[in-house]
């Protein structure tokens, strides 16, 4: 991915604009892509001039060519969206363009026709507003972000970092990723089901974090972790483990050990030369017939697709 739409207009939120632009920096002189950021916009936009300095963008018709078209959330989403904005949007994804919501831009692409029949996110406190008015569209209130086949959307504020820089990983490689999140000084992953929120108050004695729970999981990917392994890394028992951990992440800790485990695939795929058999043992799994399965659910191609499509 090297060339990036952002979505301007009235009303779009300025601080999701600035999420994009930060992610997709020029960061050449550290081995990365250098993208083309394409300012588009419907029509001449002032609101956002003194805090973007966006006096300069392209017309909708600078949809054509994009790698990735970014549709910012907007501040009143129950408003009537931009019919000549929505229209880009749907043209974009008709042409191949992978478009991707953040927090209530998810309004612009479910009137676009292109959440009909998929699972989507926004910000929790529209999502029912979203579920109410598209009916067609499988709302997922708690997921930070969500999406397959070139759409997708995310919910508020950080959430948009975390699907930006699932798209850096999955475009440009996880040591990509791994520079751009080190630059923000922001997590390099978070699941795009985890929880926006806990439900519940996390109990007095879960004191480590999911964060450091990660940390001491990936110092030894190998181990055959359990269950309970996992709940007594946290000093929890394992009933109180589960709650916490669904609290906390909205997955089962399975899954969530699986997605650590597909993550250090990838990158020993990209930036070692270890066999596909050792890389599966690496990253934890007893057979690359299971680092396959669980790889190709996750990032749709196979370990050896993946690690060709990287070293060319």
């Amino acid at each position: 991915m090297t060339v990036v739409g952002i979505l301007i207009g009235p009303g779009r939120r300025a601080f999701d604009i600035a999420v994009v632009r930060e992610v997709y920096d020029d960061r050449s002189d550290r081995g990365l892509p250098r993208p083309e950021i394409r300012i588009l916009a419907a029509a001449p936009v002032t609101d956002l001039d003194e805090v973007h300095a966006l006096r300069r963008h392209d017309d909708l018709d600078g949809t054509a060519g994009l790698d990735l078209l970014v549709v910012p959330g907007v501040e009143d989403p129950l408003a009537d969206p931009d019919p000549t904005e929505v229209a880009a949007v749907a043209a974009a994804a008709a042409a191949g363009v992978t478009v991707a919501s953040l927090c209530s831009g998810a309004f612009t692409l479910a009137a676009a026709g292109l959440l009909d029949g998929r699972t989507a996110t926004t910000h929790w406190r529209f999502a029912e507003d979203l579920a109410r008015r598209y009916p067609a569209v499988d709302v997922r209130p708690r997921d930070l972000y969500c999406g397959a086949d070139g759409v997708w959307t995310s919910a508020g504020v950080t959430a948009g970092i975390d699907l930006l820089l699932h798209l850096v990983r999955t475009d440009w490689g996880a040591a990509a990723a791994e520079t751009v999140a080190r630059s923000m000084v922001t997590p390099v992953f978070r699941p795009g089901s985890q929880a926006q929120y806990a439900d519940t108050i996390t109990p007095a004695s879960a004191t480590p974090t999911v964060e450091r729970l990660q940390l001491t999981v990936r110092r030894d990917l190998r181990r055959h972790w359990s269950v309970n392994d996992l709940a007594a890394a946290c000093s929890l028992s394992p009933r109180t483990f589960h709650r916490w951990f669904a609290d906390r992440v909205g997955r089962s800790p399975i899954t969530w050990l699986n997605d650590l485990r597909v993550r250090e695939a990838q990158r020993l795929l990209e930036q070692s030369d270890l066999s596909i058999q050792e890389v599966a043992h690496a990253a934890g799994y007893a057979s690359d017939d299971l680092l396959r399965k669980h790889f190709t659910a996750r990032l749709g191609t196979t370990p050896t697709s993946h690690r060709a499509q990287f070293r060319a």
